[in-house]
């Protein structure tokens, strides 16, 4: 299935991949692009019945992977332990997964994952230095960045530390916090050797002094040589959209997410995500209406290579899955 997607100074043709075999599809999980082919992993869904009609979340160890031409995923192994929410990126050496959260609570766990004679291989990396979920990373360079997270369950925090890992050295350093909110399921990119940190949910106190969502519409852009600046700020909240965004035409794209606009509907009569969508312009710092995207989904990965992104199953609404998968290709528009 393809959908032609226009605006009035972009296009994207969306491309619906084959799905993944599980029918549920799972939130929050893992996945980049290694082998010549993609990998997911991990993510979290409600299998036996709804969130709303009393559903339990379950987590997933499993690792598919999709080679490119192939028209089915492949089952390919399994995690160390079922884990969703944390954040992955895809290296020249495979598939880096990092932290997230189990049954149990926040791991602060790295993998690197690569696929060999059709089986996952599962390489522990170090630690992250603290636990983190609802974070997000990219990779710049030769190293990784993640920003933000928790590192308590259940929304009782929100960070705005920077954590940098070293390909080559393999190990991990703090760089200067980020200068705005402590933030999570915000959304990350890179261009042109610096990083991108863009919207997401904070935390503040209400009434009663206990923590409670506050969306964020703060822009921040980050390099080694000029540390943190304000960018514009995004017209529009956005959270949870699939990350890291890619970038084409100089513009950063954001694909969906929940733009809080249904905030506060009950599960059950929840109508889904909207099928909104931002492009911000690295060079002149300021945001634009996007071609709305074919569907509308949150929490989920992203994978950019090139003219190409995939996205990976997320939430269709809250506590409903989608197993789809979707290619998006940038056919161009006014740089």
């Amino acid at each position: 299935m393809e959908r032609v997607v226009k605006g009035d100074r972009f296009q994207l043709k969306w491309e619906q991949l084959p799905s993944l075999p599980d029918p549920e599809g799972y939130a929050g999980m893992y996945a980049g692009a290694c082998g010549g082919g993609l990998l997911v992993a991990g993510g979290a869904n409600f299998p036996e019945k709804p969130l709303w009609e009393g559903g339990k979340k379950c987590w997933t160890d499993k690792v598919y992977f999709l080679k490119e031409g192939e028209t089915a995923w492949k089952e390919v192994g399994r995690l160390p332990m079922p884990l969703a929410y944390g954040a992955g990126v895809s290296t020249p050496e495979g598939v880096m997964i990092m932290g997230g959260t189990t049954p149990e609570g926040v791991r602060s766990e790295c993998y690197l994952l690569r696929v060999e004679g059709g089986c996952v291989v599962c390489e522990q990396l170090p630690e992250l230095p603290v636990g983190l979920t609802g974070h997000s990373a990219v990779l710049c360079g030769d190293k990784v960045y993640v920003v933000g997270g928790s590192s308590l369950p259940g929304e009782q925090d929100a960070l705005n530390r920077l954590f940098i890992y070293s390909l080559s050295a393999r190990e991990w350093t703090e760089g200067p916090s980020l200068c705005g909110r402590g933030r999570f399921l915000h959304q990350m990119a890179h261009d042109d050797g610096r990083i991108y940190v863009l919207g997401g949910i904070g935390l503040a106190a209400n009434e009663q002094g206990k923590p409670c969502r506050d969306m964020l519409r703060e822009a921040w852009r980050y390099s080694e040589q000029t540390g943190w600046e304000r960018l514009a700020d995004l017209p529009r909240f956005c959270a949870a959209a699939p990350t890291p965004a890619p970038v084409w035409g100089g513009r950063i794209f954001l694909l969906g997410g929940d733009d809080a606009s249904r905030a506060g509907i009950p599960p059950q009569e929840h109508p889904g995500f909207h099928r909104v969508s931002l492009a911000y312009d690295t060079r002149r710092d300021c945001w634009e209406e996007a071609p709305a995207p074919a569907v509308g989904r949150a929490v989920l990965p992203c994978v950019p290579n090139g003219k190409r992104a995939v996205i990976v199953n997320g939430e269709r609404k809250p506590g409903k899955r989608s197993n789809e998968v979707w290619a998006i290709d940038w056919e161009g528009g006014e740089a």
